[in-house]
């Protein structure tokens, strides 16, 4: 029987996770009325501290669309190289890739809310020190620090919902968190690509100019310490069976399920590695728009992801969830095709909506459904190793994309760039349904 021990000072309460019936496994004929009626009602029922969670969670989005948006951008200010700012976006991802079990571990022993915590404050002090960088060396030390915040709020937050709701519900919990996340993502890219010319009018200097993407940056910094406010109003949780072992070990009898599991995120981090950091590098190359269109291009496209994964917990009922990450997925690849190689900017912006959308609407599924196949105790080590693979796919992915555009340039670069990506990506959706998917339909639970 699992069990989750979720205790502040003198207070605990626990939780079976197997008190309800899983969604997604042998789902019944509803309605779509009652489908959605099922998922209000079940998002209603959600605990005082998942409502908490989902505040972090969308101060968090707001904040990394800010700086997503216009960190490349701050690199090139800094008189990085194409090669450079490929290395930039693969350090936070090295890091992840270095201490992702490590923090898992940690976390257990510490509570999961606390090191989220403490991801905020390093994330915000980490960005707030880029900002005010001037040079290559210091930068890296910041991004190295963002990296570490950020690892906290990747490992986390899955093991976290998992012991916040009961299993009826964390379907729901998933989705509405990466919704959360998203629609922040929305005001986020929309505000990220607005206060570059609010602050160049305020100083008499260029939108593109480095100051004003310094000043718009350390917002962003300071909205991460922010993060940390909401935090403080959760119960700590510390799963009842902490895992045993070195920091960077994982226990010997979930290597299998876990690599198994895992498989798809291999190809799929390597291909989006290779494309989704420069985007806004390859939109606003490509067609010269300003960054307050960037940020409204990537804030639509955000809006469009969100919508797509509140509606994605309704199709995992009624067909299951490996079948339906593989519709979602699999109706993306004409889109990235589209977004790669059109050369009207109405039909990329679109594309680009429409990509995103289908693409990570995948994405709290698949979180749920890996969640749900492994005991309660090694949890932790699974959230851990996804974001270790995403990190090895998104730390080698930048260094090649760098590595080809500096030596291809940009057109043929990214060409070849995109070609590559939708390889990566057909080959892991097709291991989702050839290989994950009997295994949902066996309705194994390792442990």
């Amino acid at each position: 029987m699992y069990a989750y021990t979720i205790s502040l000072g003198a207070r605990e309460r626990k939780s079976d996770p197997k008190d309800h019936h899983s969604i997604g496994q042998a789902a019944p004929d509803h309605t779509y009325h009652d489908a959605v009626f099922t998922a209000l009602s079940r998002i209603r029922s959600f605990t005082r501290d998942s409502r908490w969670f989902l505040v972090a969670a969308s101060l968090w989005g707001f904040a990394f669309s800010v700086t997503w948006l216009l960190l490349n951008f701050l690199f090139e200010g800094l008189g990085f190289s194409q090669t450079m700012v490929g290395v930039a976006n693969a350090v936070p991802n090295l890091v992840a890739l270095l201490f992702a079990l490590p923090v898992a571990r940690l976390s257990e022993r510490t509570g999961y809310v606390r090191m989220m915590r403490i991801g905020a404050f390093a994330a915000g002090i980490g960005l707030l020190g880029l900002a005010l960088a001037h040079s290559i060396v210091p930068a890296m030390i910041a991004i190295v620090f963002i990296g570490l915040g950020g690892m906290a709020f990747w490992v986390v937050p899955s093991p976290l919902m998992t012991a916040l709701e009961p299993r009826a519900n964390r379907t729901y919990l998933f989705s509405a968190q990466f919704a959360a996340n998203l629609i922040a993502g929305f005001l986020g890219s929309l505000v990220g690509g607005w206060l570059p010319s609010l602050f160049a009018k305020i100083a008499s200097i260029d939108p593109k100019s480095l100051q004003a993407i310094q000043w718009t940056v350390m917002v962003a910094g300071a909205l991460y310490l922010v993060t940390a406010l909401p935090l403080w109003k959760l119960t700590e949780v510390r799963p009842a069976e902490p895992s045993e072992g070195r920091g960077w070990h994982i226990p010997r009898p979930a290597r299998r399920i876990i690599l198994v599991l895992l498989v798809p995120n291999i190809f799929i981090g390597l291909g989006a590695g290779l494309i989704i950091p420069f985007l806004n590098i390859f939109v606003e190359g490509k067609f010269g728009i300003s960054y307050a269109a960037l940020g409204a291009v990537f804030a639509w496209s955000q809006l469009g992801m969100a919508i797509a994964v509140m509606v994605q917990p309704i199709i995992a009922e009624r067909f299951g969830k490996t079948a339906s990450i593989v519709i979602v997925q699999g109706l993306s690849l004409p889109f990235i095709t589209m977004l790669g190689f059109s050369p009207n900017f109405v039909l990329v912006a679109a594309a680009l909506f429409v990509r995103s959308a289908l693409m990570n609407a995948a994405n709290p599924i698949y979180a749920e459904f890996t969640m749900g196949e492994v005991r309660e105790a090694w949890r932790p080590s699974l959230a851990a190793a996804e974001a270790m693979v995403w990190s090895a796919g998104w730390t080698v992915g930048p260094f090649v994309s760098g590595w080809v555009r500096s030596a291809l340039g940009f057109t043929a670069g990214f060409n070849v760039l995109f070609v590559a990506m939708l390889v990566l990506y057909a080959t892991g959706i097709a291991y989702t349904w050839f290989v994950l998917r009997p295994i949902e339909k066996a309705g194994q639970v390792d442990g």
